[in-house]
């Protein structure tokens, strides 16, 4: 089925990402937005199985931590080709979901991985999806300070000085 298709490693991590179950169990729930999406996907890549799953990201501290271009650019394509949707739910946030035919092209993809990919992309899922922007940030800064350089979120203040102090 996919092979059809010429994904970036990238939009397969989000196929997957989007198809895995999040810490209820529940596979196909939404991502709450595009800050959860590139914190669970530099959570994954942190890791040294992630780094050879999407070794096309290269993650810099930004405005809100952890940030690569490459994965808005495989957002953008994924919903172009009707992989994915945006589900305004405020007008900062958007919501992040499979569409029928991107269940159907994440579910070939997923049962094509090993355990060890399959429980890589549900712990980033299940211990990040479910948590507020706050929180998610909080979770980063306090194990990557070195991300809260160049943030403007009120968040990153009390990290900035870790990173300082470590280096």
């Amino acid at each position: 089925m996919t092979e059809k298709y010429n994904f970036t490693t990238t939009q397969r991590a989000i196929l997957v990402l989007l198809r895995s179950q999040d810490k209820n169990h529940k596979s196909y729930s939404p991502i709450p937005g595009n800050l959860h999406v590139v914190k669970e996907l530099f959570a994954i890549h942190q890791t040294d199985l992630g780094k050879k799953l999407i070794p096309e990201l290269k993650f810099e501290p930004d405005n809100f931590g952890p940030w690569d271009e490459t994965i808005f650019d495989a957002l953008d394509a994924l919903r172009d080709g009707g992989f994915i949707s945006f589900d305004a739910t405020t007008s900062r946030h958007r919501r992040i979901e499979l569409t029928e035919k991107g269940k159907v092209v994440s579910d070939d993809l997923w049962n094509r991985l090993k355990d060890d990919v399959k429980d890589l992309f549900y712990y980033a899922k299940a211990n990040f999806n479910h948590l507020s922007s706050e929180q998610l940030l909080k979770k980063i800064y306090s194990a990557y300070p070195e991300m809260a350089q160049n943030s403007i979120s009120k968040v990153a203040n009390e990290y900035r000085s870790q990173s300082i102090s470590t280096a």
